[in-house]
């Protein structure tokens, strides 16, 4: 059986010592219950749980001498249970991106060293359980796919949205190591993007896709694909405040983003020559 490990991340912004209340009602429902599922499942053999703890960060947990909140209850939830199955992990250099492509790195070395061969990064409001999982590796081999993503219910209403992103995809772990994982330009630069509806936003996020086009510099033979195509996974999109907007502000811009970063990797080409040759190299389900 192919070995996977699953990263996710996972914080709730300004809790631990001398901070906010954790909501352990939300950790709950929104987390730990998503995970829960996972755990169960035979093809997964650990999940990474990356937890912002950046010092200064506005979004990180606040341990102090402590214990940072999210891995408390972590430990609290699962360790008797499941024992070394999850694996909490502290992150001192998330970045500015909520979605931190760092954490994810972290995350990817922590699965490297467990000898994992695949590594499922996952955000837990994506439905996600093992048949899912075994159905994308089962795509994998069958079509020698170094990358699979799944496709999420509306798909098809936004082009970023047909490649696979970070909230649900799984990557071929030496491939990615290959490319030195995420790039750390992803969580923002200073760079900005002017977007419809919010004016200039961060130039930010899409470190997914910016992946996959260094790997097809790379391995100009880079073969990925996508399943979900008969049923979607639903997306927990249910936010509220500042969650909400924040998630439509990256919404809105992953698509010029996603242009940006096929100038920058590959200045000589047009936008639509990459994804002619990415999607030359695509297997849907």
């Amino acid at each position: 059986m192919d070995k996977v490990a699953v990263v996710a991340r996972s914080f709730q912004a300004g809790t631990g010592e001398n901070g906010k209340p954790f909501d352990g009602e939300l950790f709950e429902r929104l987390v730990a219950e998503p995970i829960d599922r996972l755990l169960r499942a035979e093809v997964v053999q650990n999940i990474i749980v990356v937890v912002n703890c950046e010092p200064g960060n506005k979004l990180a947990e606040l341990p102090g001498r402590g214990i940072p909140p999210t891995v408390k209850a972590l430990f609290d939830r699962f360790t008797k249970k499941y024992g070394s199955k999850i694996t909490p992990s502290i992150c001192t250099d998330w970045g500015p991106n909520p979605g931190s492509g760092i954490a994810l790195n972290q995350g990817l070395e922590m699965a490297k060293q467990k000898n994992m061969e695949w590594v499922l990064n996952w955000s837990p409001e994506i439905e996600m359980d093992g048949s899912r999982i075994e159905l994308g590796i089962v795509h994998a081999e069958k079509h020698n796919l170094s990358i699979v993503g799944f496709l999420r219910q509306g798909y098809w209403e936004r082009p970023q949205w047909q490649v696979p992103q970070n909230t649900a995809s799984l990557w071929n772990v030496n491939m990615l190591s290959a490319v030195k994982g995420f790039a750390k330009e992803c969580n923002g630069t200073g760079r900005t993007v002017k977007t419809a509806e919010y004016g200039d936003v961060p130039l930010a996020g899409m470190e997914d896709f910016h992946a996959i086009l260094r790997m097809l510099k790379q391995f100009p033979n880079l073969r990925w694909g996508m399943v979900g195509r008969a049923e979607p996974l639903f997306w927990d999109t249910d936010f509220q405040g500042e969650r909400l907007a924040t998630h439509l502000k990256k919404v809105a811009r992953q698509y010029q983003v996603m242009q940006i970063w096929v100038q920058d990797i590959f200045p000589e080409l047009s936008f639509n020559q990459v994804m002619n040759r990415l999607f030359a190299r695509c297997h849907i389900d």
